[in-house]
């Protein structure tokens, strides 16, 4: 049945016979206000979209060559410091 289902929901669409309408942006005038709107729209979104990836691929890349970096002599000296045992635990 699982199967079946999936086959039968696409056959009972394609012999639904509706008229389909479209919208005025579709069919109406291209050179009207509410075409224009829909294309800045578009492009708007389509930009944002672009941003964000950039952004996270910006980061990505980023993050990768900080991780490469050699680790500053200050802050090694840090580490070492605080890796050697106390003379006072010796007892």
């Amino acid at each position: 049945m699982n199967r079946l289902f999936p086959i039968l929901l696409a056959a009972a669409c394609a012999t639904i016979s509706a008229k389909a309408s479209a919208c005025a942006v579709c069919m109406g005038d291209p050179n009207s206000y509410l075409a224009g709107a829909s294309y800045g729209v578009l492009w708007t979104l389509l930009g944002l979209v672009g941003f964000i990836f950039l952004s996270t691929g910006a980061t990505a890349f980023y993050l990768w060559r900080r991780s490469k970096a050699k680790i500053p002599p200050h802050v090694e000296l840090v580490e070492k410091m605080t890796n050697e045992p106390d003379e006072s635990d010796e007892d």
